[in-house]
């Protein structure tokens, strides 16, 4: 369970590292979760009232001989990701109110601003703070540390991708005339563009299985519905209709969309290859996929 330098003592090490030395990512992430098969003797010294274990493997449909072998493919870390978040929300802020300032409204599309940013743009923080309680969810179900930080790394995007929008829309409500973003929320419930989108986040929000929750957001609904909106109709047609804002917001977005659809692929992957478990992984995942890209169609051509 543990190497070290006998001779200097220097060197001490409580997991196999990926390569021959282990990586800054892997020692400040690896270890941090003890379950009773690893580092944790005593067994579980505490339980639901219902004598339940805290954590358990049939929470989801999918299994791994060595979780301990996962790893994110960004490793991604906690003090440079805050600073980087920092950095890149202090800019956005920045950018913003320096582009409200310079009256953008009077350059804008006003079926741009109402129908687009006022009705469309400002329901997606539904979907954004959907997807983040749902993952909220699988970071405490999954049993690897590694992916229990790219997790919460991963919802953290979430809550804070649905702010910015939200940090937007007062922006706009203080500064551009007519700019209103009452008819969002009757769009989200009731219009037919956005209730098959509605449809597949309250799907996701209702799954029990936190390795289908990440897979389908990465493989599927970010893929087919949120890079279908988000990039391709808001962000690409934003400039033509006068709207410099934006834009700023979804560049950050899209990289971190990036992330985490290569961490998706980098689990599909891990599960797939899997020497025991591989073939119902593989069953499992085509499953899910089966079931949400039908949804995750209709939802992108509505």
């Amino acid at each position: 369970m543990s190497t070290m330098n006998t001779q200097h003592n220097r060197q001490f090490s409580w997991f196999e590292p990926a390569r021959r030395k282990a990586t800054e990512y892997e020692s400040y992430t690896l270890g941090q979760q003890s379950y009773p098969d690893q580092w944790l003797d005593v067994n579980w010294p505490l339980h639901f009232d219902d004598g339940r274990e805290p954590f358990t493997s049939d929470v989801t449909a999918v299994r791994s001989t060595s979780w301990a072998t996962f790893r994110d493919p960004d490793k991604t870390m906690n003090r440079p990701y805050v600073a980087r978040s920092y950095r890149e929300q202090h800019s956005l802020e920045v950018s913003i109110h320096e582009a409200l300032k310079d009256e953008i409204g009077s350059h804008m599309n006003p079926v741009w601003r109402d129908e687009v940013l006022g009705k469309y743009y400002a329901a997606w923080p539904f979907v954004e703070y959907a997807q983040f309680m749902s993952l909220a969810y699988a970071v405490r179900e999954v049993m690897v540390d590694t992916l229990t930080y790219a997790l919460t790394f991963q919802s953290a995007d979430k809550i804070r991708h649905q702010q910015d929008i939200v940090h937007l829309i007062f922006g706009l409500q203080e500064n551009v005339p007519g700019y209103s973003d009452d008819a969002a929320r009757p769009a989200w419930l009731l219009s037919d563009e956005l209730t098959p989108t509605r449809k597949v986040i309250e799907n996701l929000v209702a799954s029990s299985d936190w390795a289908e929750i990440v897979l389908v957001l990465g493989l599927v609904i970010e893929p087919l519905v949120g890079e279908l909106f988000k990039t391709e109709f808001v962000a690409k047609n934003a400039a033509k209709n006068g709207d410099a804002v934006s834009p700023m917001i979804l560049a950050n977005v899209r990289r971190d969309s990036r992330r985490h659809q290569r961490l998706a692929r980098e689990l599909s992957d891990h599960l797939s290859k899997d020497e025991q478990f591989g073939s119902s992984n593989k069953e499992a995942i085509k499953r899910w996929l089966d079931k949400w890209t039908p949804m995750c169609i209709t939802a992108a051509h509505a």
